[in-house]
């Protein structure tokens, strides 16, 4: 669970350019089985590494405001970039001020290849909150990104940059009260991360970094997503206290785990027009969650984008809407 803290002699700023590819506009997920988690690829994820800046900064520009049910969140801690639900490393003292220094979020952003450490395969990138290290255990976060941005976890690794929370970060549009440790791992080969992936990654996460196992946080998006409901289909809440899915696929995951499939908070949204991904894939999986008695889900909620097809992700992720501001909903939800 310790992260060493002399790795903070390791600065360094990674200037790689995002790269928009797949999902950002290349190649679209057309092809995908949208019933379930396509792929069968195993492989884990996520190692320690040095630590870099923060940005006051938010990002978002305005979109679609969709519509939205759901149930009510249980627990009220957190906020927009951190909880109350802080954690301490094993006991130790919290220096407020030690650890990672402040300073621009694409500072403390590097990019981790495949091969860097023994205990794993897969290549991604880390991002690490401002005074990071300093004894206190910070919340994960894993993004698991688009088909288009597959790669082979190397010199592809720059296309993981594409969408979702490492492009916020890398434009430093991510702000340094948003205390999220943020893995972005890349998948290998074709078709979506299975289950085994995002499960291995998880738990390397949790044995190599100062982050609370309490507050373990998965996200994805289109291709990412469908591999996140399958990862949620065959473990439910057993590491994940909630979940942010975007225009995924999750009927194969209730159809295997039903109603416990609702024990871990989930947060689905969709484009009302998506051609990729069926719409129906978010809105028929939530339907069915917050049909259940035995037991009932804990937080199952559901936006639409009238008009958008397959891009609902950065309205999703750079909070165009402050009303789905995603990353307070999940630090509300905690594991007891």
């Amino acid at each position: 669970m310790t992260a060493a803290l002399s790795r903070w002699g390791l600065f360094g700023v990674v200037g790689l350019l995002s790269l928009g590819c797949g999902d950002d506009g290349g190649s679209s997920d057309s092809g995908l089985d949208t019933g379930g988690v396509a792929g069968s690829r195993g492989g884990g994820g996520g190692a320690a590494g040095s630590p870099s800046g923060g940005n006051p900064n938010g990002g978002g520009t305005s979109g679609a405001a969709g519509s939205v049910t759901g149930g009510a969140a249980q627990g009220g801690n957190g906020g927009a970039g951190g909880g109350s639900h802080a954690g301490s490393s094993g006991g130790a003292s919290v220096d407020p001020n030690g650890g990672a220094p402040s300073g621009p979020a694409s500072g403390r952003h590097k990019q981790v290849p495949s091969g860097t450490y023994p205990e794993t395969t897969a290549g991604y990138w880390e991002y690490l909150p401002p005074h990071y290290g300093n004894g206190e255990l910070y919340p994960l976060l894993v993004f698991r990104h688009g088909i288009g941005e597959n790669g082979n976890g190397t010199t592809d690794l720059v296309k993981v940059k594409a969408n979702g929370p490492p492009k916020l970060i890398a434009a430093d549009q991510w702000p340094q009260d948003r205390k999220f440790v943020v893995l972005s791992v890349q998948h290998t080969g074709d078709g979506c991360p299975s289950a085994q992936e995002t499960d291995d990654f998880i738990h390397f996460a949790l044995d190599h970094y100062d982050v609370d196992p309490k507050r373990v946080y998965l996200t994805g998006l289109s291709c990412g997503a469908i591999g996140s409901w399958g990862y949620l289909g065959d473990h439910t809440d057993e590491a994940v206290a909630a979940a942010v899915l975007v225009c995924g696929d999750g009927r194969s995951a209730f159809a295997k785990a039903g109603c416990a499939l609702g024990k871990v908070p989930i947060w689905a949204f969709h484009g009302e027009a998506d051609p990729t991904v069926a719409p129906e894939g978010s809105t028929e999986t939530i339907a069915s969650l917050k049909a259940c008695t035995n037991p009932a889900p804990v937080d199952a909620k559901l936006t639409t984008y009238p008009g958008v097809g397959h891009d609902s992700w950065t309205m999703t992720y750079n909070l165009s809407n402050p009303d789905n501001d995603i990353y307070a909903w999940l630090l509300s939800h905690h594991k007891e």
